[in-house]
């Protein structure tokens, strides 16, 4: 058997590529830097131009932003100013300022844009984690200076304000990322374990500590890939076939499939209060007609994003329409395989009209500035809430039951949707819309 340890970027391209490589025009990159202003390191031209559209790029996190949605740090930072200008105000009007006193935004908005750099630097942001949360990209002062292969810096808070460098170049970035985009290719093989990760090195005669200074390595007989981190006591051994199971192991598998019970479909978690709980929230007193309801983990995903819960009928009002970014999971206690106990979001009811209901997810169609909308492994009693979310661009509902692809056509934004483990209906909608999608 033949080891290649140390795989390129574009070796690693060719891999994952099925057919031909597809990337972007150079017309295209030349608009995307006259808008920013600044242009891209050679490195990176050359990777979009000659990877930038393969699938691959789109498996996980995106490697890459498509040109025309690379934007810089600053403009991130002036359009997250003018979502919080109406609270910045309030805060004037009623004496509270120092309550943003560790707020960076409100730090940059006491200061001309001249002056930002005090603060933070800019940067081109030419990626983004699936779920919007995490940035990364150049320093712009390096591109000003002409540097053809500049280190690659990733924001370490969920604002575009605080960055760290994260690679020293675009292939060490590039690598990383394709390890990411590498799990399930063909193979659902990931270890975490180190026993178990030098049996499978064993296996095949792969040389753990040449492949932890490599990164990654290609078993030539089998066409797998596989990549290699090691962090103090965190490890992790991610594999990826180049082609699919051939026949004989797929019979082989299924035989043995036919000899064992059935395994059940993945199942999202039901969200679920106590008793004590739901009444402390007023979620058994009657409510009046024409009231708004909002399902308590909604609540507390407002709580978490804004560091409080409204406390008047206006405020809430307003707290929805500023809310950018809504993510749900299911934290709390695990009962069964699927059922959470989750947290309340405080330990009263709200103002009228607005009151809590467990089965009721309109409330996130109040959002009309959403444009990240992540919810992960719950179960939703109705998802028509989506058609309201016409300005959501980013949109994860990985693990969940949704299932009627027909709801995405009403959402006109939508550049990325995570729909892997969902029963989906409607799959041919998917090939119409223009996202990028993983399902």
């Amino acid at each position: 058997m033949g080891i290649r340890y140390g795989l390129s970027v574009s070796e690693l391209m060719d891999f994952f590529c099925e057919g031909e490589h597809r990337g972007f025009s150079e017309a295209e990159i030349e608009a995307a830097e006259k808008r920013v202003g600044v242009s891209f390191p050679v490195c990176y031209r050359r990777f979009l131009l000659e990877y930038g559209k393969d699938d691959v790029n789109t498996r996980h996190n995106q490697l890459n932003k498509p040109p025309e949605e690379i934007f810089t740090s600053y403009e991130a930072v002036r359009e997250t100013l003018e979502e919080w200008e109406e609270e910045f105000l309030d805060a004037g009007r009623n004496g509270c300022q120092g309550d943003y006193a560790d707020n960076a935004y409100f730090t940059l908005r006491q200061l001309p844009e001249a002056e930002w750099g005090t603060v933070t630097d800019n940067y081109l942001l030419i990626w983004a984690e699936n779920q919007g949360v995490w940035n990364a990209g150049y320093l712009i002062k390096d591109l000003q200076d002409g540097a053809a292969d500049p280190p690659v810096y990733m924001s370490t808070e969920d604002d575009f304000v605080t960055f760290k460098r994260c690679a020293d170049n675009t292939e060490v970035f590039l690598k990383g990322m394709l390890a990411e985009a590498a799990y399930g290719y063909h193979s659902k093989e990931r270890y975490t374990k180190l026993p178990e990760i030098e049996k499978a090195l064993e296996k095949r005669g792969i040389d753990p500590e040449q492949l932890e200074a490599a990164g990654n390595c290609l078993d030539t007989e089998l066409e797998r890939l596989y990549f290699y981190t090691v962090s103090g006591d965190y490890y992790d051994l991610i594999t990826a076939n180049r082609r699919e199971q051939d026949r004989e192991e797929i019979q082989q598998q299924m035989f043995q499939a036919l000899q064992s019970a059935p395994k059940p479909r993945y199942q999202p978690y039901h969200l679920r209060l106590t008793t004590s709980q739901e009444k402390d929230l007023g979620m058994k007193r009657p409510h009046k007609p024409g009231g708004i309801a909002v399902h308590p983990i909604v609540a507390f995903a407002m709580k978490e994003y804004f560091n409080r819960l409204p406390l008047t009928a206006y405020d809430w009002g307003k707290d929805l329409g500023r809310m950018k970014t809504l993510k749900l999971e299911p934290r709390g206690r695990k009962e069964g395989t699927d059922t959470v106990y989750i947290c309340p979001p405080s330990e009263y009811f709200p103002p009228e009209p607005y009151y809590y209901d467990l089965y009721d997810w309109s409330i996130i169609g109040k959002m009309t500035g959403l444009r990240t909308l992540v919810i992960e492994h719950i179960y939703v009693d109705d998802f028509s809430f989506l058609r309201y979310c016409r300005n959501v661009r980013r949109l994860s509902l990985y693990g969940t039951n949704f299932s009627d692809c027909r709801l995405l056509l009403e959402m006109p934004n939508l550049k990325e949707a995570d729909l892997h483990l969902c029963p989906l209906e409607h799959e041919e909608i998917l090939a119409a819309l223009s996202i990028s999608c993983r399902r």
